[in-house]
């Protein structure tokens, strides 16, 4: 099988799907083929592993990554691009493919100075370009050793986490739950012996501003760390209503969760991370003169909320959306804007039927009051309630006709569109820092929403605790 698979690759142009004709290749085997084997006429290209050169990352130390790659001769890759994700704001590290590189099937991403990293996870996302416009793309997740040589980090609960990698109160009922993984961190050549007791102080503000709560706990098991490894543990708190805790979260207030432990050797460590809710809000995605709207363009309108969701949830907010749509027959001209004043006769008439407390936002087919404009709102912020006109937020589809010469919508700048004007509803205004998604001209890669919007959104009206 071996023999014909090579007769294959070396063969004139044929596509991958000629393994079909290795007959004794059952389907397993096949596609394990297909994903490890270029061929040589082959565009795809392949990233086989990520790993850190030295067999790991150290805090605070400039290190490199080595991608290992497998790809054709005549498709060389030649950029390789890591985001890294971790628990500051992401940044991404390039670096071009030489011919040396691709004679050793692997190329070295160098991080330095400007570049390192706390103790605790980091999550590489790695993609691999070739001239051909294909894309590899592989994560790997790293614990950062600490070069002190120990260390305690805090993060979120792994199953329930906010946006901005904070631990998250989450209301059940009469109570809130927090759950936040302690990570203990030996970035020295020994074990490291640690008691299994533990304090845990909850900060009204910053560690060392005034304590909301406080107490001890015991993980009840006996704790070695290896060297060069990590030990890692849950702790979950249970915050009953009349409590400290409670008071904070349900007052939209951020806290700060200190864990302190102690080595054996009689080493005191500690981590801190942010403690927040989540908070939600609805919002009405309308189609104007729905008909007109083809099962394509639906679906891109489904994945422009998508997209919105996604920036909104960056920074601890998410939504409901319930779709809906205006019909041709009663839809009178509200499907072309062309001034201010229909923009508000369209509110009056046809803001929020059958819902209480979410925003419209109307999907129209054009606007058409100068100047470029893709987006409006009534007021900053918007009203909590469904009557006047200024109860909802407009944008224009923003489509295009693609090769294939079906009809679609620009889902990217789309759901940043829908994003900007809900954040108006909310109550921000324009700014003009770079990158936000308040920009009076935003595009699509300024999505991003500082802290202080943050909480100006939460004030309003409509916006609950999640």
């Amino acid at each position: 099988m071996a023999a014909q698979v090579e007769r294959l690759a070396g063969a004139s142009p044929r596509p991958v799907s000629a393994l079909s004709a290795v007959s004794q290749l059952d389907e397993a085997n096949r596609d394990a083929v297909r994903r490890l084997v270029v061929f040589a006429q082959d565009s795809r290209l392949a990233i086989t592993n990520v790993e850190p050169v030295g067999d790991r990352v150290m805090s605070n130390v400039p290190f490199v990554l080595r991608v290992h790659f497998a790809a054709s001769p005549l498709h060389p890759p030649r950029l390789v691009s890591v985001r890294v994700d971790w628990i500051g704001e992401p940044f991404v590290v390039e670096t071009l493919v030489s011919s040396s590189d691709l004679e050793a099937g692997h190329v070295d991403v160098h991080f330095d100075n400007r570049q390192t990293l706390p103790p605790g996870a980091a999550t590489f996302r790695v993609s691999l370009w070739n001239g051909a416009g294909s894309e590899a793309k592989y994560r790997i997740t790293c614990a950062v050793l600490p070069s002190n040589p120990f260390s305690l980090g805090l993060s979120p609960n792994g199953d329930v986490v906010t946006g901005t990698w904070s631990a998250r109160g989450v209301r059940h009922a009469e109570a809130y739950d927090t759950g936040v993984a302690v990570t203990l961190s030996n970035g020295d050549g020994a074990n490291v012996a640690v008691h299994s007791q533990f304090i845990w102080k909850f900060w009204g503000s910053g560690v060392g501003s005034y304590i909301v709560e406080q107490g001890s706990g015991d993980f009840g098991v006996a704790i070695s760390v290896p060297a060069h490894g990590t030990w890692g543990g849950w702790i979950s708190f249970h915050s009953p209503k009349g409590s400290g805790i409670f008071g904070f979260y349900d007052s939209k207030k951020d806290m700060t969760i200190e864990i302190q432990m102690t080595t054996d050797d009689g080493r005191t460590v500690s981590g801190s991370i942010t403690a927040r809710t989540m908070f939600r809000f609805g919002v009405n995605v309308t189609g104007v003169a729905g008909e007109d709207f083809t099962d394509q363009e639906w679906a891109d309108l489904d994945a422009a909320a998508g997209v919105t969701r996604t920036i909104y949830e960056r920074r601890d907010i998410t939504f409901d959306v319930d779709d809906r749509y205006i019909p041709v027959a009663k839809v009178g001209g509200y499907e072309i804007i062309d001034s201010f004043d229909e923009f508000h006769h369209l509110l009056s008439d046809w803001s929020g039927p059958g819902t209480s407390d979410n925003i419209d936002a109307f999907i129209v087919q054009s606007i058409n009051v100068g100047g470029g404009v893709d987006g409006i709102d009534g007021s900053v912020p918007g009203p909590t309630s469904h009557s006047g006109d200024n109860s909802g937020v407009i944008a224009s589809k923003t489509g295009y006709v693609d090769v294939h010469g079906n009809r679609r919508l620009h889902a990217d700048y789309l759901g940043m569109l829908i994003g900007h004007e809900l954040g108006h509803y909310l109550g921000l205004e324009h700014v003009s820092d770079a990158g936000n998604l308040m920009l009076p001209s935003s595009g699509t890669t300024d999505t991003s929403l500082a802290y202080a919007q943050y909480k100006t959104m939460i004030k309003h009206g409509w916006m609950e605790i999640d």
